[in-house]
């Protein structure tokens, strides 16, 4: 029924008449769900919008631009919206398919690439602190061994650190920091096979082996961990004046040093998270919220997916200051992003942004919505009012 969909869908935007049977159909699916009402209403609004984009410049040929996309995608579509919530205005961008192309068997997209159209971008590499101080870059495609002794390995796959250890060997543990800046990301796989995904700007301290009766590391910055469950050893992130304390869970902390905020969110399973006197024992869909300047808590449900889908190459996000949204996009594409009158910061979107494509069609898009204007100039990004 979704390819039917996807086809009647697809005839309603390029103006196709429907049949008797394609009609019922749609009606039938329109009221399956409230998703689906929401997405008729959507069509609804995509020939208004047209007009609104028709008083900007190039109008018509971005409308061709997503009619065109429409037809080459019909075997997989996304319907994502933009909203301007303070203005109350619906960018229908869901149908421009932006955000998903047609999967290639064999062949994957090139992690150094430019992903801004007019500046000159190059992904920067990882890299490890050894114990001794010295440093290693970490390879993003090909597999390397970074340490290789009696006590332990650690070697790279694809993006990925991979630690083991001999624990049948007493030793004192070695400490290593991984470093993934801006423009970066990087995974890690600890001896007791916890996985984590570190998101861009970010640092890990962890040891290479485990003693004692705790599992124990340090994040500055943001990461997803999804931890090994071992009853009589639990697991502890350190982020400054919070530890997140946990048996076997997937949850998401971010803590970057220029935030006001360090945000626990747990996905499943069951975390204690101690922000100064305040501790907290968490429940799945749930968010603990530390102000690192009030020292003052807060714990409230919340939609995971957007503190979360970073790790899967994507973000989503509701009703998020433009200020907030670009302090993302610096971190990920590791630009210099400027505004030239600060009030524009406040302005909200929602919608869902894929990592790996080129930010300068979004850019375009979210002038439509508001008199805004992105300039590339000068191996910097400019927002200014139109």
């Amino acid at each position: 029924m979704k390819e039917n969909i996807d086809d009647i869908l697809a005839k309603i935007l390029n103006k196709e008449p429907l049949t008797k049977e394609e009609k019922q159909l749609l009606e039938e699916w329109k009221h399956a769900t409230v998703r689906n009402e929401k997405v008729e209403k959507i069509i609804q609004k995509l020939e208004h919008q047209k007009k609104i984009l028709d008083k900007h410049q190039k109008e018509a040929v971005a409308f061709t631009k997503v009619e065109k996309r429409i037809r080459q995608a019909r075997r997989k579509r996304q319907f994502i919206y933009w909203s301007s919530c303070a203005a109350g205005i619906i960018l229908l961008v869901g149908f421009f398919l932006i955000f998903r192309q047609e999967n290639t068997p064999g062949k994957e997209a090139d992690i150094n690439q430019t992903y801004i159209s007019g500046l000159s971008l190059h992904r920067p590499t990882a890299e490890l602190i050894m114990p001794d101080g010295k440093k290693r870059l970490l390879s993003q495609k090909t597999n390397t061994v970074i340490v290789s002794d009696s006590n332990k390995e650690m070697r790279t796959d694809k993006q990925t650190l991979i630690v083991k250890s001999n624990e049948s060997e007493i030793r004192e543990a070695e400490y290593y920091t991984m470093n993934v800046p801006l423009g970066a990301e990087y995974n890690l796989v600890l001896p007791d096979g916890t996985k984590i995904y570190l998101n861009a700007g970010s640092s890990l301290r962890y040891p290479d082996q485990f003693i004692g009766g705790t599992r124990e590391v340090y994040l500055i910055g943001e990461a997803y961990f999804e931890v090994t469950p071992d009853s009589c050893h639990p697991f502890i992130v350190h982020t400054g004046e919070v530890a997140v304390r946990v048996l076997g869970t997937a949850f998401n902390v971010n803590a970057y040093p220029e935030g006001a905020w360090v945000k626990t969110t747990l996905v499943e399973g069951r975390v204690e998270t101690q922000c100064g006197d305040n501790n907290f024992v968490m429940k799945p869909g749930m968010q603990v919220a530390y102000n690192k300047e009030t020292r003052k808590a807060d714990y409230f449900p919340v939609n995971t997916r957007q503190y979360t889908s970073w790790k899967d190459g994507y973000y989503e996000f509701e009703d998020m200051p433009l200020g907030e949204l670009m302090q993302i996009f610096t971190r990920w594409y590791n630009v210099n992003i400027e505004f030239a009158d600060s009030n524009l910061k406040e302005i909200k979107f929602s919608g869902r942004l894929k990592r790996y494509d080129d930010l300068l069609p979004l850019f375009k898009m979210l002038e439509y919505t508001r008199d805004i204007r992105f300039i590339v100039a000068n191996e910097r990004i400019i927002i200014q009012k139109k």
